[in-house]
């Protein structure tokens, strides 16, 4: 489905007309919708497709389309996952507590169902956030759905704000890290290739040019 939505945005680039070219600003965002349209329930997107298209077309091409970085799934911590009291029967719908491994070796587990996570940061057509702010959290009415106990139901919010991006944790019971780094109370600018955490998970935040770049590097 991407492949063919893909296409048809190469064809109406090609026959665009100076007229359209010159209203180009004016639509910006259309790949961004035609995205909107082919995310899974939870925000994720094929990364096959965007492989195939990464190995079809040059990066000029390619970035105009997907316009917006992504989170693409790098690591899971290893560790233990607890309640926070001991009535079980109230904790079921509750955030877990994660304690991650002690063991540098065993720190960091390579997760191959992980790299297949990608997920703009596009709303889907139905968003039920606030324009501006990207929503990360494990139930439905997030931007970006991760169904485990180890991610609060609103974990993480990134602000976007004049073509910048902003990550700040929403309370979460297990925080979210930049690079390694805990964040307190106030935002943080992200950078290309910065490394988010989210509880147990890892993500690697990525400009379109550096998505092209690795998808062309990957095998297979």
């Amino acid at each position: 489905m991407l492949g063919r939505t893909f296409a048809r945005f190469k064809k109406h680039k090609k026959n665009e007309t100076p007229a359209a070219a010159s209203a180009k600003s004016k639509s910006d965002g259309a790949s961004v919708g035609q995205l909107a349209k082919i995310l899974s329930a939870s925000g994720r997107i094929s990364l096959a497709s965007l492989r195939k298209m990464a190995r079809e077309d040059n990066a000029e091409a390619f970035v105009r389309f997907v316009q917006r970085p992504v989170l693409v799934g790098s690591a899971v911590r290893t560790g233990i996952i607890s309640s926070k009291s001991a009535v079980a029967s109230e904790e079921l719908n509750s955030t877990q507590i994660f304690e991650p491994s002690k063991s540098m070796g065993s720190s960091i587990s390579a997760s191959e169902s992980l790299k297949h996570a990608v997920y703009p940061l596009v709303k889907g057509e139905y968003p039920a956030t606030p324009r501006g702010s990207f929503y990360i959290g494990r139930i439905n009415g997030n931007d970006m759905i991760m169904p485990d106990y180890a991610i609060s139901k609103r974990h993480a919010i990134i602000d976007i704000e004049d073509g910048s991006y902003y990550v700040r944790d929403a309370g979460s019971t297990n925080g979210t890290k930049i690079n390694g780094s805990r964040l307190g109370k106030k935002r943080v600018k992200l950078k290309d290739k910065d490394v988010l955490g989210f509880a147990r998970y890892e993500f690697t935040f990525l400009y379109p040019k550096s998505l092209y770049i690795m998808l062309r590097e990957v095998k297979g």
